[in-house]
């Protein structure tokens, strides 16, 4: 999956194509390198930047200016290709949390890819890994209780104040949102009221887009969508 999609075209066409994006540093009209459904290495000018987490075939490899182009045509890509930068995978966003403090636990709960947890000065709070989003939940915390950080979840959905994120369709970075409350929480901060408005859309049924070079899945059917947050949760904001 890839929560940025990357609408590119490749020169002399304005035909657009979905392709896997793990970076948040990449601009409209920036010329970056493609590779095909097919294995092949190919020039392409974004065209623009979504938050949809689709399945796409294809990816970006690099941008243009980190490749080396030989006389021939051929193009070797940087060591590391393809490149992540910034919070566009869970991977990031998971050590991003780790340097906050931030701690995992384990689960019982397969659709959960990972839950950390923190705690502050009043409460516990949780905030858990999907495929296709993120919670988050917070506990008011009673005298003298802690959690076992080499432990289970065994908490509760009905305790506490909980919301369920979707990556699907959000306005702005959820990852960096969510960044953004892992620190306001471990800072103390009162009132995180901002955070528990529901971010995304919700998918249902399958779609899928082809074409010979490049390609991409997607749930598109019945979509219902959710909030957004006030202007000051979006925090890394790129895409538009």
């Amino acid at each position: 999956m890839s929560y940025i999609v990357a609408f590119i075209a490749f020169p002399g066409s304005d035909k657009e194509f979905p392709v896997q994006c793990f970076r948040t540093d990449v601009t409209q009209g920036e010329e970056v390198v493609v590779r095909r459904v097919d294995g092949r290495l190919k020039l392409a000018t974004v065209v623009r930047c979504q938050y949809l987490n689709w399945e796409c075939n294809a990816r970006i490899e690099c941008k243009r200016v980190e490749a080396i182009f030989s006389n021939d045509g051929s193009i070797t890509l940087p060591k590391g290709s393809p490149i992540s930068v910034g919070l566009a995978t869970s991977k990031n966003f998971a050590i991003a949390l780790r340097s906050l403090g931030w701690v995992q636990l384990r689960s019982r709960r397969r659709i959960y890819q990972a839950i950390y947890f923190s705690e502050n000065k009043s409460s516990i709070s949780y905030v858990f890994i999907r495929k296709n989003g993120i919670d988050i939940q917070v506990i008011s915390k009673q005298e003298g209780e802690s959690v076992n950080p080499s432990g289970w979840y065994e908490r509760s959905f009905t305790e506490g104040k909980l919301v369920r994120h979707t990556l699907a369709h959000t306005t702005f970075n959820l990852y960096e949102g969510v960044l953004r409350f892992a620190n306001s929480f471990v800072n103390n901060e009162e009132n995180l009221e901002r955070y528990f408005v529901p971010q995304g859309v919700t998918r249902k049924a399958k779609g899928v887009m082809a074409t010979p070079e490049l390609s991409a899945s997607y749930e598109d059917d019945e979509m219902e969508e959710i909030g957004e947050y006030p202007d000051d949760m979006l925090y890394g904001y790129h895409c538009k």
